[in-house]
């Protein structure tokens, strides 16, 4: 058992590792991955953690979100981004549906905090 606890999950880490984007993955990837795997921070502050290690001069980055509606988190990729339509499967009965899980990231450049091709600014998306 680790004696690293992390800030935002109040959980044991076995590695930093676990809770740091991955090299090109960007945010929208980055904070579903977390979400999924270590919960809502109850804030945007799998979005600061981003900011912090992947794009330090994004400085009004969660201040831009949270003006878009993305009031934490779990919120981000409904509020702010959602995932392409192309990415969007057809059920049995007819319906089209953004898949359960996000694709891998497909990168962006470094330092960037811009969705990756995968998605679509929910403003954009009529539904």
């Amino acid at each position: 058992m680790s004696n690293v606890i992390h800030l935002l999950t109040g959980r044991p880490l076995r590695s930093l590792d676990e809770v740091l984007p991955f090299p090109g993955e960007c945010l929208p990837c980055f904070v579903g991955r977390m979400v999924g795997s270590q919960g809502c921070s109850g804030g945007l502050g799998w979005v600061e953690q981003f900011r912090m290690h992947r794009a330090k001069r994004a400085s009004a980055l969660t201040r831009r979100l949270a003006a878009q509606g993305a009031l934490c988190d779990c919120t981000l990729t409904d509020v702010v981004w959602r995932l392409s339509p192309g990415l969007w499967e057809w059920t049995a009965d007819g319906r089209l549906l953004p898949p359960a899980e996000a694709p891998p990231c497909v990168g962006v450049r470094p330092n960037s905090a811009q969705p990756c091709r995968h998605w679509v600014s929910a403003d954009e998306l009529a539904m």
